[in-house]
């Protein structure tokens, strides 16, 4: 009996399971276009979240930089909405 391959992102990633793979396909390229579109903001507390787990934090020890982040997201997807002269 075949046991389902494991890793870091759970049951079924593994190179022989296609669906898997186009899983993990979708998944790489949402995460580059939610990279490409983040704003300087977005970039510099990201960072700072990265480097902080990088350090050995937990995600609890972060959560207020994720809500930073969170907060900042919403605040740069608002200013994108809404031009110069202040109409949406």
């Amino acid at each position: 009996m075949t046991m389902p391959s494991y890793d870091a992102h759970g049951p079924g990633r593994g190179e022989d399971d296609p669906a898997a793979q186009r899983r993990a396909a979708q998944l790489d390229e949402l995460g580059e276009e939610l990279v490409a579109g983040q704003t300087w903001r977005q970039k510099e507390i990201a960072d700072r979240i990265y480097q902080e787990l990088k350090a050995g934090a937990h995600v609890d020890d972060i959560k207020p930089l994720i809500s930073q982040l969170r907060r900042t997201t919403i605040e740069d997807a608002r200013d994108r909405s809404t031009d110069r002269r202040g109409r949406r």
